[in-house]
């Protein structure tokens, strides 16, 4: 499906209009080249909704999505090209030696006169090949769309709900449905007179939010308990005048012209009528999460009584797709609604697939049903879409068909089906949160996705271009992964199931390692949405088809594959959907990707058992995100890693037998994420201060090292610091070498496992402003926490575990922002900020969440 176009093309455009390509551009000479395509590209822009919105009616408007789309993806190849020269010439400038650099003028691949003729060559034919794509436009009736500089999709809702459902046909719902009706009949749930009891029902598409509420709505003790039920429809148009005529029409039946009267006359109506009386109002199916438009209606409803000091206990039930919508109306009780249990599912599918007692009579049917039931996976609207069609198709073989087909291939077209319920969420979504959301289905079901890896593969495959220079893509990749927690397309992992590699909760929390899993049907949905561009294959597999740009093995083995004709553009490659835990991949498959695949951005063979790599890495310029954790073989990093000049992602987590970290690392200039496991004792050669982009720096699981690299002060974009197990460490730096003035971007620091520890650097108090998050665990060589920490007034949080000798600082008062304060494993430190009996609870006292404990 052609339906990411609109997110690859904002993000093309978004990086024609930075500052730093339009600076390269110049120095190129290619100005005039790239501006024509810009300007191209804003025509087309103007188009592409409507495109996308027509494609699933129109195949010749879905095959020019899909051209416009292979052409911008070779466009980005081109673009990638200009910024790698761009970032090589850098790099010769300012570490190369003499010899370097004459070599560099005298190639005639890297020679810059000779390079700006062939991309000026490159991005004219570009122009003309989409100045093509773009000329068909008009014949193929396509408009301006109003809202295409906004980036999101309308789509016409045709559905509308009622009030009414049969109980007999809900199953599974009598808990949820009682606790509703509980606070429902609780006659004070907010104490604010100023203020109506909202309860918002919140769950995917096709979770049964609606199907609740008609149970709640039709119960005989809330029908008897209110004067007056109203049930409005809302939809994706929260138009307050078009909700008050809706309510009115609810109360008798009856219809209010919308132009005989003015929208005060209305609301004058809807507040006569509603005077005295003790009402409920279901709000069905919001997508609103414009506040002031809530509290526009929300104003028009309060204050319905005489004024007497008892409420009349009026009540709101809203139900909605999004936890945003949620909390903008809901100030009682949010009840997020659960997936069906198995054993429900499978008793909703038999009412819904065989006549009344008819199940027990087929009972090679009902074996086919249960394993249909289970791959429902707890959602309502699969089960009955499924059952209903199958009721219909007595046959066994029907049976079996559904059964062993990909869920969405039962009815594709089907307006009312299980892919339409769902995918209205997606079309809601902004065009980059869809481009986010399809790249999901590269791994596999039931994939525990974390914050780190789904950013760091985002940001490899250019998801994250930034509008606005000053945001940084890890934020904007934070921000889209609550979008999808918040629209129900993620699940938070469970607490109690945050446990890899033998860490815990609060060790992931050090590490800032958020867990998320997405339920199998919305993993369909991103299937579907990616189609024929993501494919799973086995190592000896014979064909892969030409579309495909996203492979991941489901098993691996030596040499190299041995496929036929392969596609040229394979951008991902990754062992997500093998089951071993170490893969027997050797050096001849890392060259066979090298010399095939030269626009390869994210290669992840973590779990490799080589102990060397070829040193061939200077043939993947295009490379983003290179994981090799857990290769815990691997001894050596080859030179040519440090000519991967675009290189975002480097994570060496786990390997514990490096020994041999190339001195030029500090040529990997873009670089944003480094993860480093290694047998080294000193990282000082690194020179790892040069590397002004880096973000996040995680160092874990060294165990022999003694010297960390002396510039990491000098990491001036760095937000995330993570010293974890590395056991020999005794100290940052040298006393006294902290005069320079500077200041640093740190927002999380955590460090955990330094036995040997004796201080904390000096150089933190750089990120006083900035600084939210400070963790420290089992450092037993750390007696006290620094004076100076009372100056990182932004501090949120601070983690103390198992530091047995610590002490806190005096003024701890000035921390005003520090919201929660956890102790555990300090029984002298615990003792002393008791509120009760303890020393320093004065300088704990204003912290508004304290947490003592003992382990």
């Amino acid at each position: 499906m052609a339906s990411t176009v609109s997110g690859l093309l904002t993000n093309m455009l978004d990086k024609l209009l930075t500052t730093a390509f339009h600076n390269i551009s110049m120095a190129k000479g290619l100005q005039r080249e790239v501006t024509n395509l810009q300007n191209t590209l804003t025509i087309i822009n103007a188009f592409i909704l409507d495109a996308e919105n027509k494609q699933t009616q129109n195949n010749s408007i879905s095959l020019w999505l899909q051209q416009l789309k292979d052409a911008l993806f070779d466009a980005r190849d081109i673009f990638d090209e200009i910024e790698f020269e761009s970032l090589r010439k850098h790099v010769v400038k300012k570490h190369g030696t003499f010899n370097t650099k004459v070599q560099r003028f005298l190639s005639s691949s890297t020679n810059p006169l000779t390079f700006r003729v062939q991309m000026a060559h490159k991005i004219k034919h570009m122009n003309t090949r989409i100045d093509q794509i773009a000329s068909l436009r008009m014949k193929l009736g396509l408009i301006v769309s109003e809202n295409h500089a906004s980036g999101s999709s309308s789509t016409r809702v045709t559905r509308e709900t009622h009030s009414y459902v049969r109980p007999s046909h809900v199953i599974g719902r009598d808990g949820e449905k009682e606790k509703i009706i509980k606070f429902l009949m609780d006659p004070l749930l907010v104490s604010d007179d100023d203020e109506i009891d909202v309860i918002p029902i919140v769950g995917i598409g096709g979770l049964g939010k609606t199907t609740l509420a008609q149970l709640v709505y039709n119960d005989d003790r809330v029908i008897e308990l209110f004067d007056l039920r109203m049930w409005v429809f809302v939809s994706d148009v929260f138009d307050v005048k078009r909700l008050v005529l809706d309510i009115l029409k609810a109360m008798h039946g009856m219809e209010v012209d919308a132009h005989k009267y003015s929208f005060d006359q209305l609301q004058n109506m809807l507040r006569e009528r509603l005077w005295g009386k003790k009402f409920l109002l279901v709000l069905d199916d919001v997508w609103n999460e414009d506040y002031r438009e809530w509290l526009e209606l929300k104003n028009l409803l309060l204050g319905m009584h005489d004024g007497d000091d008892d409420k009349l206990g009026n009540k709101i039930i809203t139900t909605t797709r999004s936890d945003r919508v949620a909390s903008i109306m809901g100030n009682a009780y949010k009840h997020s609604l659960k997936y069906l249990p198995e054993e429900d599912c499978l008793q909703l599918f038999v009412k819904c697939a065989f006549p009344a007692g008819e199940a027990k009579h087929n009972p090679r049917l009902m074996e086919i049903g249960k394993d249909i039931a289970r791959k429902c996976k707890g959602l309502p609207l699969a089960v009955v879409s499924l059952g209903c069609l199958l009721r219909a198709r007595p046959g066994e073989s029907e049976w079996k068909k559904v059964r062993d087909s990909e869920i969405w291939k039962v009815n594709p077209q089907d307006d009312d089906g299980i892919l339409a319920a769902l995918k209205l969420s997606y079309n809601h979504l902004s065009s980059g949160l869809k481009q986010c959301f399809s790249y999901c289905s590269i791994f596999p079901k039931g994939y525990e996705y974390t914050n780190l890896e789904l950013i760091s593969f985002w940001m490899a495959h250019g998801l994250l271009q930034t509008k606005n220079e000053d945001e940084e893509p890890e934020d904007l990749g934070e921000f889209y992964i609550q979008e999808l927690v918040s629209r129900s397309f993620f699940e938070c992992a469970a607490e109690e199931q945050l446990v890899i590699d033998g860490l815990i909760s609060e060790e992931l929390e050090l590490l800032g390692i958020n867990f998320f899993k997405m339920h199998d049907l919305v993993h369909d949905l991103a299937v579907f949405t990616m189609q024929s561009e993501r494919a799973v294959v086995k190592f000896k597999s014979t064909n892969i088809k030409e579309k495909v740009q996203h492979l991941s093995f489901s098993d691996s083995g030596e040499g190299v594959p041995t496929f036929g004709k392969m596609p040229s553009k394979i951008r991902t490659i990754g062992f997500w959907h093998a089951s071993q835990k170490e893969l027997a991949i050797t050096e001849p498959f890392v060259k066979w990707i090298s010399n095939k695949f030269k626009y390869i951005r994210v290669l992840n063979i973590q779990g490799s058992n080589f102990q060397f790599l070829p040193d061939c890495f200077d043939k993947m310029k295009h490379l983003r995100s290179l994981d090799l954790s857990y290769c815990q073989r691997l001894e050596k990093l080859p030179d040519s890693i440090c000519m991967l000049h675009n290189l975002e992602v480097l994570n060496l987590c786990r390997c514990v037998s490096l020994a041999y970290i190339p001195k030029n690392l500090l040529n990997l200039i873009s670089l944003r994420i480094l993860w480093i496991t290694t047998k080294i004792t000193d990282l000082s050669f690194i020179g790892i201060g040069n590397l002004k982009y880096l973000q996040i720096l995680i160092l874990w699981n060294c165990d022999n090292l003694v010297f960390l690299p002396r510039d990491l002060r000098h990491l001036s974009a760095l937000k995330r610091l993570t010293i974890e197990a590395c056991e020999e460490v005794v100290s940052f730096e040298d006393e006294g070498e902290d005069d320079e003035n500077y200041s640093l971007k740190l927002e999380r620091v955590s460090i955990d496992k330094l036995p040997n520890l004796v201080a904390l650097p000096g150089w933190l108090r750089r990120a006083g402003t900035t600084l939210r998050y400070l963790g420290i665990s089992e450092c037993s060589s750390l007696m006290a926490l620094p004076e100076w920490l009372v100056n990182l007034t932004s501090l949120e949080t601070l983690l103390i575990a198992d530091c047995p000798n610590l002490t806190l600082p005096q003024h701890m008062d000035r921390l005003q922002n520090l919201q929660n304060l956890k102790i555990y494993g300090c029984p002298q430190l615990v003792e002393r900020c008791n509120q009760n009996t303890g020393s320093d609870w004065h300088k704990i006292a204003h912290i508004p969440n304290v947490e003592l404990g003992s382990v």
